[in-house]
């Protein structure tokens, strides 16, 4: 982690080319050596590669011939390199079958597509096992989802507990008005629960029909703090043949090597935003790479998103100098802000005739009102 400080450090003040990164070049002072040999190392695999080269090329080339990975692979015996390399292969089968597109940004194209097919959940191909893995000697972990249509000899179901499967339906954010849906003689509220209990007996069918021999299902009895937890109603559903065990777990699982704590030494104060904490406990590592080491990358947006981020942009100036607000400095803003966040183009019409709503609709609710400075309260925890 010391190296790691070190080097970003570095890197914030210095301009590096690529292609001229050598052991002279960078030499960041508290650099220990093996840090310093490693960055060498990883310069000379990289070495004539840019973001317009090809994705498929620079994967083998990495593989094949710059590093031993390809090698290491194939000797492997046991079950997690062997995956590991499956999954490298599978994706050089689809960095392969890419339409090539010569460009100065290839790389970042081909990590865009994959992230899509993730985000739209259309990656199923990309999961599928080889033919000439499918004899692997290991477990393969997917989603009920994920195996529709496929067969196994033995399927392990976990979570078979009463607030697992079948999962509460809660209540709709926006339930569909009484009368509505075709058919339904309830509530739309009620038709979305029975919707919803009709959508969990389908999953369980999908779930215990993947088995060709032997199915085995896990349900805890107990959670962590010592109060029961109850079973799935489901599994009285598999008949007076099922054989019910107990097992008391011998194993302990290991800690993860990212849940090890992280040692910081800062001077001074520390101070973090709502917006940050709030970062930290939906993410604890997203909050360390973003606001501890400050490499947090940007997201990829949208013009619709820009288009928010150019309103936000206006909605702030008001907040810090409310004579924005008035028509002609509005317009300003709003030109400027539309520069900004680039869409000021004649492509983005229709994102600026969106935007102009919102801040007007802002403005509308600070009418008649005069705006006063909060008040910072701050408190002490623990020094």
């Amino acid at each position: 982690m010391a190296d790691l400080a070190v080097v970003l450090n570095h890197l914030r003040d210095v301009e590096l080319i690529p292609g001229a990164w050598s052991r002279a070049a960078f030499s960041p002072a508290g650099l220990t050596a093996p840090a310093r040999d490693a960055l060498c190392t990883l310069a000379a695999i990289a070495e004539g590669f840019d973001r317009s080269s090809d994705p498929w090329v620079v994967l083998a080339t990495v593989l094949l011939d710059r590093t031993r990975r390809a090698a290491e692979f194939t000797a492997a015996t046991d079950v997690a390199q062997r995956s590991a390399g499956i999954a490298i292969w599978q994706l050089m089968n689809f960095l392969r079958a890419q339409p090539s597109a010569p460009g100065p940004h290839r790389i970042a194209l081909v990590l865009d597509r994959i992230r899509r097919l993730v985000r739209l959940r259309d990656d199923r191909d990309l999961r599928q096992l080889p033919a000439a893995a499918q004899q692997l000697d290991a477990v393969r972990l997917m989603t009920i989802h994920a195996a529709k249509g496929l067969e196994f000899d033995v399927v392990h179901l976990p979570g078979m507990n009463g607030d697992t499967l079948p999962r509460a339906a809660g209540t709709p954010a926006c339930p569909s008005p009484d009368g509505m849906i075709a058919g339904a003689r309830e509530s739309g509220v009620a038709a979305h629960q029975a919707s919803h209990a009709e959508e969990q007996e389908c999953l369980f069918y999908v779930a215990v029909s993947r088995a060709r021999d032997r199915l085995i299902a896990y349900a805890p009895t107990k959670k962590s703090n010592g109060t029961a937890r109850p079973l799935s109603p489901f599994l009285d559903r598999l008949g007076t043949g099922l054989e019910r065990r107990h097992v008391a777990p011998v194993l302990t699982v290991p800690a993860s090597v990212h849940s090890a704590p992280v040692e910081l030494a800062f001077e001074g104060g520390i101070s973090f935003s709502g917006a940050q904490l709030a970062l930290y406990e939906a993410c604890p590592r997203r909050f360390f790479y973003t606001h501890v080491l400050g490499i947090g990358g940007r997201r990829t947006e949208s013009a619709y998103m820009r288009m928010h981020e150019a309103v936000r942009t206006v909605v702030e100036a008001v907040i810090e100098a409310p004579e924005t607000g008035e028509a002609a400095a509005l317009k300003i803003a709003l030109t400027a802000a539309f520069v900004a966040h680039d869409i000021a183009g004649p492509d983005h019409q229709a994102y600026r005739d969106l935007a102009v709503p919102l801040v007007t609709y802002f403005l509308s609710t600070r009418h008649g009102h005069v705006p006063e400075q909060p008040v910072d309260i701050a408190f002490d925890i623990d020094g």
